[in-house]
């Protein structure tokens, strides 16, 4: 069993350097770019539903499916402080059919560093595509989702929000928020910032204990192409009060319109 599993890995290393078109079309779009692989791909099965169901990539791999191989995927970035990551998430039920829930993050490169805020200014705007907004301002719009709320109103997990860090609701008012509209926000247009952030009260906190820090969850429209532009704003080096202050501008994420190829 243990050499079958080693074969199997092996194969799949090497068959990512014999990928079809279609392969290579589908890896440019995971790794962000904005295109469509229908033609190309000519009806092909590239999906990973098979893949999900007993693989899973350690955090800043991703899975792809080459010629019919699971293979985890370091993930290339060319950013200078931090890596963006995208991962669906799935809640077991149908509730939503066809839109998809995806937790957005980002990677700080030096493990000292932190977050402490993402913007969007007049020479680069911050862009959150369209997406599901709880009824009735029933959700949150930064911090995430208390765990007391989800269990009377089950549907609020669909939420959309954004935040640095925390996902279990904002109790002591660690992530506070500044010019953003958030009443422009639906599930038909987008919330565009040109003079406010998302930000930590406290610069040098890292509220963190890994290089992950989550910041938003999003429930998009299968049927369209979205595109997020953020830029964050982080400290060195938190072990001093004096560090410097980092700028990564227009962190792009793009997320292609799921099309069935059946």
């Amino acid at each position: 069993m243990r050499f079958f599993k080693l074969l199997t890995y092996l194969i799949g290393i090497t068959n990512v350097f014999s990928q079809s078109t279609c392969d290579n079309c589908i890896d440019s779009q995971n790794r962000g770019e904005n295109i469509d692989c229908t033609n190309i791909c000519h009806g092909q099965e590239t999906h990973l539903t098979d893949c999900l169901q007993y693989t899973r990539c350690l955090y800043d791999y991703d899975l792809h499916k080459v010629r019919n191989i699971c293979v985890c995927q370091k993930v290339e970035c060319e950013y200078e402080y931090v890596c963006p990551h995208s991962e669906i998430l799935h809640y077991g039920d149908d509730n939503m059919y066809g839109y998809t829930v995806y937790e957005i993050s980002l990677e700080i490169k030096n493990l000292n560093s932190n977050i402490y805020a993402i913007y969007g200014n007049s020479e680069n705007n911050m862009i959150i595509p369209a997406a599901y907004q709880l009824k009735d301002h029933q959700g949150a719009n930064i911090g995430g989702i208390n765990p007391l709320l989800r269990q009377y109103i089950p549907d609020s997990k669909y939420d959309s929000w954004l935040t640095i860090g925390l996902t279990d609701g904002n109790s002591i008012g660690q992530v506070d928020v500044i010019g953003v509209d958030f009443n422009s926000w639906t599930d038909t247009n987008d919330l565009i910032v040109d003079n406010g952030a998302i930000f930590l009260d406290d610069p040098l906190e890292q509220i963190s204990a890994t290089k992950k820090y989550i910041i938003g969850h999003l429930t998009l429209n299968d049927r369209q192409d979205h595109r997020l532009i953020i830029s964050a704003n982080g400290k060195i080096d938190v072990r001093d009060s004096e560090s410097d202050s980092y700028s990564e501008t227009n962190i792009v994420f793009n997320f292609p319109k799921k099309i069935s190829l059946h």
